[in-house]
C-alpha cells in the first residue's frame, strides 16, 4: 500500500503490490503544470522496469509532432519494416543493402503481402508528384521518390502514394531528408490536410499500396544505383501493424461527434490559450528514455473509443437497464468518491492539488472552455427535447400549454439515460481496457515494478481491478 513508500512518492500517487510486482499509479489532471513534475519525480525516485501512459500510439505521435523535439530518439528497429535491396555494381559484383524503413499508417492493409520487384526512379519526377509518371518494362516495380517537394508544392505521403498506385507500382519507397527516421508512423495528417489530399487525388480512401520511408544514406545510394543504369531490386514482406487507421469519411464523422459532444470544443478552447495538454505523458516518455526504461501506451485507440460510445448511447433494453442500476448504485459510488478507502487515490484532494498549480491563464481557459462546451451540449439537448415535444404535440398526446414542462421532462430523461452510459463508455470500459493492457505488457516485459500515468478519473477504477484480479 501507500504507507511504507510515503516519503518516496507524492500525494497524487498510489503504491500497490500484486503478484510480486510493484505498481505506482500517478493520478493527473491533463492541463495541470504539477502533473509533469509529479511524473518525473516518481519515475526518477522509483526507477521502474517499465512506464505506462494513458495514450494510444496515434495520440502519442500527434503530441510528439506538436512538441517537435529535436532530441527525439531514433525508432527501435523492432518497430520498423525490414527491406532488402540488391543491385549489380562494377565488375558484376552484387551489392546488397539491408535497411529498416519507417512505415505508413495504412501499410497494415497489405499485412503479410510479399513484395518483390525492380526499383524505379525518375529524375524528371524525383519527388513523385506526377500521376501515371512511371513507365517500366517490369510487371512488378517499386517507385522511388524523394521526400517533400522541390518548389514548395503540397506533397504529403498520401499524394505520392496515390500517384504511385496510378502508375501501377506495387509499393512506394521515399528517401528521407535526413538519416534519422521519425519516431512515429508516416502519413498521418490533420483533417484539413486530408481534405486537401482528397481534393488533389479525387479519392477519399486510404492509399492502396505500402509506403516506406528510407534513411537518407540508403536512399541516396539507391538513387545513384538507379541513375547509373543498374537494375536494383527490392524485397520485403509487409509487417502487421495494430496502428489505428481511418478513412476521410470516418474521420469526418468522428470529428463531428467530437465537436457535438463538447470534447472538441473543450480542448480546442484550452489550446487557443496555449495551455499544454497532456504534458505528463511526454514527460514520462522523456524521463523513461533518459533512464533507459521502456515506455508503452495502454489506452484504446480512437476507433474503439467512438465505437464503444456509439453502442453505449444506443437505447437498447440492456442499456436502459444498466442506466437504472447505475443510478441505484450512485449513492455508494459517490460516498467512495468523497471518502476513498485506504490505498486508493484521493480524487478530490488530488484535483485540488492540481488545481492549485493552475495559472490565471489556465483557470481562464478552463472556465471559458467549460462554458462553451456546456453551451453546445445544452443546445443539442434542447433541440432534441423540442423535436420530441413537437412530435407528441402534433399527435395530440400533450397540449400546447404543457410544452415547456414536457420539454424539461424529456431533457431530464435523456440526461438520466445518457450520463451513466457516457461514464461507462468513457471511463469504466477504458479502465478495464487499460488494466488488461497493463497485465499483458507487465508479463510481456517481465516487469518487476511499473509506473502508470493516468487521469485522476481512471485511477481508482484501475486500482480496484488490480486488487481484485492482480497483475
Amino acid at each position: 500500500e501507500k504507507s511504507h513508500r510515503g516519503p518516496d512518492i507524492p500525494y497524487t500517487c498510489a503504491h500497490l503490490r500484486a503478484n510480486d510486482r510493484d505498481l505506482f499509479l500517478v493520478a493527473t489532471v491533463h492541463i495541470s503544470p504539477r502533473a509533469p513534475k509529479d511524473v518525473e519525480n516518481v519515475i526518477h525516485s522509483i526507477k521502474p522496469t517499465i512506464a505506462m501512459i494513458e495514450l494510444d500510439e496515434e495520440r502519442l505521435d500527434r503530441m510528439r509532432q506538436v512538441t517537435r523535439e529535436s532530441s527525439a530518439p531514433a525508432p527501435p528497429d523492432a518497430t520498423l519494416q525490414p527491406v532488402a535491396f540488391k543491385a549489380m555494381a562494377d565488375g558484376n559484383v552484387e551489392v546488397e543493402i539491408n535497411s529498416f524503413a519507417q512505415r505508413a499508417i495504412w501499410n497494415s492493409e497489405a499485412a503479410g503481402a510479399h513484395l518483390c520487384g525492380q526499383v524505379v526512379f525518375r529524375p524528371e519526377d524525383e519527388y513523385g508528384l506526377e500521376a501515371d509518371g512511371h513507365s517500366t518494362n517490369s510487371k512488378d516495380f517499386l517507385a522511388l521518390a524523394r521526400r517533400g517537394s522541390g518548389n514548395g508544392e503540397f506533397a504529403p505521403f498520401a499524394v505520392k502514394a496515390h500517384n504511385a498506385a496510378n502508375s501501377g507500382a506495387s509499393a512506394l519507397l521515399v528517401v528521407n531528408s535526413e538519416d534519422k527516421l521519425p519516431m512515429g508512423r508516416i502519413g498521418a495528417a490533420t483533417l484539413w490536410s486530408e481534405l486537401r489530399i482528397a481534393f488533389t487525388t479525387r479519392r477519399c480512401s486510404l492509399p492502396s499500396l505500402p509506403v516506406l520511408l528510407l534513411n537518407q544514406q540508403h536512399g541516396e545510394q539507391l538513387i545513384q544505383l538507379c541513375q547509373s543504369g543498374r537494375s536494383v531490386t527490392a524485397e520485403f514482406t509487409v509487417k502487421p501493424d495494430p496502428y489505428p487507421r481511418r478513412s476521410l469519411p470516418k474521420r469526418l464523422c468522428q470529428g463531428c461527434a467530437l465537436i457535438l459532444s463538447g470534447i472538441g470544443v473543450l480542448y480546442g478552447v484550452i489550446q487557443c490559450f496555449a495551455v499544454e495538454v497532456g504534458g505528463e505523458f511526454l514527460a514520462a516518455e522523456a524521463v523513461a528514455r533518459e533512464l533507459g526504461i521502456r515506455c508503452v501506451c495502454i489506452d484504446v485507440d480512437l476507433n474503439r473509443f467512438w465505437s464503444r460510445l456509439g453502442w453505449a448511447l444506443l437505447p437498447t433494453p440492456c442499456n436502459l437497464l444498466v442506466s437504472c442500476l447505475s443510478w441505484a448504485a450512485f449513492p455508494r459510488v459517490f460516498f467512495q468518491f468523497l471518502f476513498p478507502p485506504f490505498g486508493s487515490i484521493d480524487t478530490v484532494g488530488t484535483t485540488i492539488l492540481h488545481g492549485a498549480s493552475f495559472s490565471v491563464k489556465t483557470w481562464a481557459a478552463f472556465i471559458l472552455a467549460g462554458l462553451c462546451a456546456s453551451f453546445i451540449t445544452n443546445g443539442l439537448l434542447r433541440l432534441l427535447g423540442s423535436g420530441m415535444e413537437a412530435g407528441a404535440e402534433e399527435a395530440g398526446v400533450i397540449g400546447h400549454e404543457d410544452r415547456d414542462e414536457v420539454q424539461a421532462y424529456i431533457i431530464l430523461a435523456v440526461e438520466m439515460y445518457m450520463l451513466p452510459q457516457i461514464y461507462l463508455a468513457v471511463a469504466a470500459s477504458r479502465d478495464e481496457a487499460m488494466y488488461q493492457s497493463m497485465v499483458r505488457k507487465s508479463k510481456e516485459f517481465a516487469a518487476e515494478s511499473l509506473v502508470v500515468v493516468v487521469g485522476a478519473g481512471h485511477a481508482n477504477g484501475i486500482l480496484q481491478r488490480v486488487r481484485q484480479s492482480g497483475l
